[in-house]
């Protein structure tokens, strides 16, 4: 008679216990108190069909603005097994192409080919793909925006990170821009915010009428926003985030967007999906955002013909 309690009870466990859930490792370039980041990845997962705790586990890791960091960060998720790697910004990924030996690897980039990422964007081979926002190609129609926002603009600093391997790029693709507009390029790389105050310095004694902020540095770009308002300073970025926080105007590929790429790259390698056979993908769809707030601050009127093209607009 107690016998078949006893029989019965593994078939009663083994109906209770879930199942393993995937796990997917997120590196981004930033500390623990950006949840922007977060809420990205969480919104474009649920698109693809992955919601945290049901049917995926995330093991979040932040380098905090050191490439050894994520370094770190790579190997040991790795060594705990997740199935995939999400990896956000250059630096981020670069770190986790050096010493990941066998975990599948999705990125989100600024520019993958820019920086030998990958040399084929259609069939990348080995352990890596993602995404693309193509952020330095895009800067001549920053600085085309920015001479529309201020007709007579002549002098625009560039804050570039010498932490990463795109900087070149993005110096390079705006410079030409900037050439071929007549505005003089001030470039002016560093660390992180730890040295935003010497480069503003810098740009201010360089007598620079707005600066471009490079995109990694979106979470801490409200370091070096307010301070550069405060000098009358207007500031420009790629993505939503800058005019959130305070800049005049930010252009860019729509990140969400890319994102859900991302997710569904995530997804189909989950799924059995070999990385090096799923095409890298670039943006289809882009976002201006405009801070009307900060140009009021700056005394400047912004032509209706630039505004009615925003799509969205900081009041």
């Amino acid at each position: 008679m107690a016998l078949a309690p006893l029989l019965g009870f593994p078939a009663v466990v083994a109906a209770q216990v879930p199942a393993k859930l995937p796990r997917v490792g997120v590196i981004a370039w930033e500390g623990p108190e950006t949840a922007l980041r977060v809420d990205e990845v969480r919104k474009a997962m649920e698109v693809a069909g992955y919601r945290e705790g049901l049917n995926v586990a995330f093991e979040w890791r932040w380098a905090a603005g050191s490439r050894a960091r994520a370094a770190d960060a790579a190997a040991e998720l790795e060594a705990l097994g997740v199935d995939v790697l999400f990896v956000l910004t250059t630096p981020v990924a670069h770190a986790a192409k050096d010493v990941v030996r066998k975990t599948p690897i999705v990125f989100s980039v600024a520019d993958a080919l820019a920086t030998g990422l990958v040399s084929n964007v259609t069939r990348p081979g080995g352990l890596m793909t993602g995404v693309m926002l193509f952020s330095p190609e895009l800067g001549p129609k920053r600085l085309e925006i920015l001479r529309e926002a201020m007709p007579n603009v002549s002098r625009v600093g560039f804050l570039a990170s010498s932490l990463d391997p795109n900087a070149a790029t993005f110096i390079r693709e705006t410079t030409a821009a900037a050439k071929r507009l007549g505005i003089a390029l001030v470039s002016i790389a560093v660390r992180g915010p730890e040295e935003f105050g010497s480069a503003l310095d810098q740009m201010v004694s360089e007598r620079v009428q707005a600066v471009i902020l490079q995109t990694l540095f979106s979470a801490t770009s409200r370091q070096f926003i307010e301070p550069a308002l405060a000098r009358g300073l207007p500031c420009v970025g790629d993505q939503p985030v800058f005019a959130e926080n305070g800049a005049l105007l930010a252009f860019g590929s729509y990140r969400p967007h890319l994102f859900e790429r991302a997710a569904s790259q995530i997804d189909r390698i989950l799924k059995g999906a070999n990385p090096g056979e799923i095409p890298v993908e670039g943006p289809t769809t882009f976002w201006l955002a405009i801070n009307q707030r900060t140009a009021r601050m700056l005394g400047l009127t912004l032509p209706a013909s630039l505004l009615i093209r925003a799509d969205e607009v900081i009041e």
